[in-house]
């Protein structure tokens, strides 16, 4: 049996002898098919692609949009194929929408990712903001707690955080000469921030760049939104009461990517935090499950939380 059963739910009768139940699976309903088959987007609904042009000359072109994407999906393909399914993506890079999202058909046992090329044309997006944009569409399939409700997806703030403390940094972990470039790029807030949090030279230089990937993104939200652009020092001072699943704003965003590459917790890719869990996907045990894998106040964490501004801790 595999780690979860996806969209499947195990029914257990009762038995009059002392023999073992006997336990059927059934067909999901249509609203769990509905559910399952979702697709969870980067950004909001947006008209940007009546401004794309094919032509356009872009930081991402066509050959670096093939290869960003396939370097992801080539590392973490055997990561989501442990979980018993597929990992599918489509890369549209003649379609002018800009976003990108991810779905899962549990018949098939498929889980999908699918990249636009107008995303990639936009002119605030970097290869390697591109290369999150990739990672958080992972995200959603693999971050765990925040999820969204009891479906398969994690929330659009947990999906950020996901893909600046676990994928860009696996993914870049060895780019030694890459990464070093970063230094003379990173914003000093950002450095300043990355040297605290990590001991080695290797280490805040990865932090750099994953840093300067958030902010890509960060000035590209705050264009669909008309908001000022986004800074380090700045962070969005809202508080939530409740976690929020929607697409935050974009200070939120850049303080969810800023926190996922300043956390120095190691995440376990054999398990999907709180996926599933007996108690409900929302509970305060599905919650504990992150303790050991991500930056938690629960876990003692002082820097690298999941900021306020979209996340509430039902731990404390």
């Amino acid at each position: 049996m595999n780690k979860f059963q996806v969209g499947l739910l195990t029914i257990t009768l009762a038995a009059s002898t002392a023999q073992a139940a006997p336990v059927f699976r059934r067909p999901p309903t249509a609203a769990e098919r509905a559910a399952e088959k979702a697709e969870q987007t980067f950004l909001p609904p947006n008209n940007l692609h009546l401004r794309d042009r094919v032509e356009n000359v872009a930081n991402v072109n066509e050959e670096q949009f093939h290869k960003i994407i396939d370097d992801v999906i080539t590392f973490f393909t055997p990561v989501v194929e442990a979980y018993g399914v597929k990992l599918e993506v489509n890369k549209l890079w003649d379609n002018p929408t800009v976003n990108a999202s991810a779905s899962q058909d549990a018949l098939k046992k498929i889980w999908y990712v699918n990249m636009y090329g107008g995303l990639a044309r936009r002119p605030e997006v970097t290869p390697d903001g591109f290369a999150l944009v990739v990672c958080h569409e992972l995200g959603h399939h693999l971050g765990g707690v925040a999820f969204k409700g009891e479906m398969w997806a994690s929330s659009e703030g947990q999906s950020d955080y996901w893909a600046t403390q676990v994928c860009a940094r696996r993914l870049w972990a060895r780019d030694s000469f890459r990464n070093r470039r970063a230094r003379n790029e990173v914003d000093q807030p950002a450095k300043v921030a990355c040297d605290m949090a990590w001991g080695t030279a290797n280490e805040r230089e990865l932090c750099y760049r994953v840093t300067e990937g958030g902010m890509s993104l960060a000035h590209l939200l705050a264009s669909l939104g008309g908001q000022p652009k986004p800074k380090f020092e700045t962070p969005d001072p809202r508080v939530v009461t409740v976690t929020s699943t929607a697409h935050p704003q974009a200070q939120c965003r850049l303080d969810t990517y800023f926190a996922g590459a300043l956390c120095t917790k190691a995440f376990d890719l054999n398990k999907i935090p709180g996926r599933k869990h007996p108690k409900g996907q929302l509970s305060a045990e599905a919650e504990a499950e992150t303790v050991a894998s991500s930056c938690t106040t629960a876990g003692g964490d002082k820097i690298g939380l999941r900021p306020a501004c979209w996340f509430k801790s039902v731990l404390n």
